[in-house]
């Protein structure tokens, strides 16, 4: 009599927890995508891949709905070469905050999710002489795509996918504690949107 009880609460344990707090890492490749500036010049170079990452934590508020925030970072690796072929940036990389709202479809223990997330980012190259930095900030847009598989209750493993929609209107150039902003300032690799993919960790606690 005891035995049909014992494998339903069994089966109920092993459900995955689709509702409750949740917190995820994503770790990867970050790619630059052509926007208002370049990704690359045959002639002088490119904004190369690196790598990039993100975390976000929020509140599984349903099992088809996740609500949270959100940071990233994802870094460049520029060859672009001055007329005398010296490197012109040593450096390049842009790192946002972002309000996340997520959707999910499931099917047993996988979850696709759908993401819209606006916020903040800013992109900074840093050129390779001096202490100069051209930047540019404001709001941007990531939606994003994931597939994920609950390996246990509560933890699940997947990839995602998110790509970071650069909306800012200037751009800047610093050097040491000198800042010139212009709407037309000539720096042709800024405001590039970006890609940032890989593993996809997380839980629901």
């Amino acid at each position: 009599m005891l035995l049909p009880a014992t494998a339903h609460a069994g089966k109920k344990r092993s459900k995955p927890k689709r509702r409750g707090g949740q917190a995820e890492v994503l770790a990867g490749a970050s790619a630059c995508l052509p926007g208002p500036g370049d990704c690359k010049d045959d002639s002088l170079g490119k904004t190369a891949p690196s790598v990039g990452m993100a975390f976000d934590i929020g509140y599984r508020a349903h099992p088809g709905f996740f609500i949270g925030a959100g940071y990233q970072v994802g870094w460049f690796n520029p060859t672009w070469s001055l007329e005398d072929d010296q490197p012109e940036f040593s450096n390049a990389y842009q790192q946002g905050i972002f309000g996340v709202l997520r959707g999910y479809w499931s099917l047993w223990r996988f979850d696709i999710g759908f993401e819209l997330a606006p916020g903040w980012s800013r992109q900074t190259f840093v050129r390779s002489e001096g202490d100069t930095r051209h930047y540019s900030q404001g709001f941007a847009l990531r939606p994003g795509l994931s597939l994920d598989i609950f390996v246990s209750r509560h933890v699940f493993l997947g990839a995602k996918a998110d790509v970071i929609f650069n909306l800012h209107r200037q751009i800047c150039e610093r050097t040491g504690n000198d800042t010139i902003c212009e709407g037309g300032l000539d720096i042709r690799q800024a405001r590039v949107h970006q890609l940032i993919g890989g593993v996809h960790v997380g839980g629901v606690f």
